[in-house]
């Protein structure tokens, strides 16, 4: 189990892509609802949330295939409503489900996605080759896709999101219907890919693929971001002075401002409910704790409930966005 770091690891500078108060409509459905977000050149981002969150909404606006209601999207600083074929230029898309004709030739579909993506004729096939070469599937890619095991056809199709030598991945559940041994051959790939200095923006359900491949986490629920978190890239569980994160619940729905004076500077404060419940994150034990509380309490705070919350990535993801509900 992969725990949470109190801080990122470093990553290189610059803004491999970011939304700004983005909002999505289809019709009276809200699918995005002000979704604020940005990664970096050569991050490994994490992208949670149930059924129905609006993930899938989010990654058809980073490839193209629709557009935001309202907001701004920027991909390698460039607007996609602006210019679409220069922002789009520097991305690469595997879905989770391609629909692929299974008497289609691996390496005729990869000429043909290299053909789409404006690579020209003479040097098609060296870009396939080289995608090919680097997801160690330049033999499986010259027989028919419907002769391919699962884990092989993915691999194909990761190659032909690297056709075109995008910047960024945008992934929709890589790992998804693979056995075991396929799905740790693919996060081995991912993190060779994100070794060259790919950004890799991974949209799933498999908690393990983000404690694998990412160094951050976004979580997503019902359209609306509901926060992020920095994945440890070590796999050690905090140490008893560690980060720890404390829920809070008040009866008063001003109690904001007290909450911040009696917590202090050097707790950061997460409103996980507005005005009414707030995720405190500190360093220290069981005593920083119980003197956290006290200093609550005697700040005028009237806590009504106080939790402590797992570090690791199951527990967050169950306090950011908790059960599938039915839709």
């Amino acid at each position: 189990m992969i725990f949470l770091s109190s801080h990122p690891p470093h990553v290189p500078s610059g803004e491999a892509f970011s939304l700004e108060k983005v909002s999505k409509d289809y019709g009276s459905l809200h699918a995005l609802s002000e979704v604020t977000f940005s990664v970096r050149q050569g991050e490994a981002v994490g992208y949670l949330g149930p059924n129905g969150a609006g993930k899938t909404t989010t990654l058809k606006l980073l490839s193209g295939l629709t557009r935001p209601t309202s907001g701004t999207l920027r991909l390698d600083g460039v607007e996609p409503t602006k210019d679409r074929r220069r922002a789009l230029s520097s991305v690469g898309v595997l879905v989770e489900t391609p629909g692929v004709l299974p008497y289609v030739r691996g390496r005729d579909l990869l000429e043909h996605i290299a053909e789409v993506k404006g690579v020209p004729l003479n040097e098609r096939g060296a870009a396939v080759l080289h995608a090919t070469k680097t997801l160690d599937v330049a033999e499986p890619s010259e027989r028919l896709l419907g002769s391919l095991s699962t884990g092989l056809l993915r691999r194909v199709l990761l190659a032909g999101a690297l056709i075109g030598d995008p910047k960024v991945l945008v992934l929709d559940e890589p790992t998804m219907g693979l056995d075991p041994a396929a799905r740790n051959d693919l996060r081995n790939i991912l993190r060779g890919l994100k070794k060259e200095g790919r950004t890799i923006f991974l949209s799933t359900h498999l908690l393990e693929d983000v404690e694998e491949v990412c160094e951050r986490v976004l979580f997503l629920r019902a359209g609306r971001l509901m926060g992020e978190a920095p994945v440890s890239p070590d796999g050690q569980a905090p140490s008893s002075v560690g980060p720890r994160t404390l829920l809070v619940r008040t009866s008063d729905t001003t109690a904001r401002e007290r909450v911040g004076r009696a917590a202090g500077p050097e707790v950061g404060i997460e409103e996980s409910e507005p005005g009414t419940e707030f995720l405190l994150t500190f360093r220290g034990d069981e005593r920083r704790q119980s003197e956290l509380l006290r200093a609550l309490i005697a700040g005028g705070v009237p806590v009504s409930r106080a939790q402590p919350v797992g570090s690791d990535l199951s527990s967050l993801y169950m306090q950011k966005v908790g059960r599938e509900e039915a839709t």
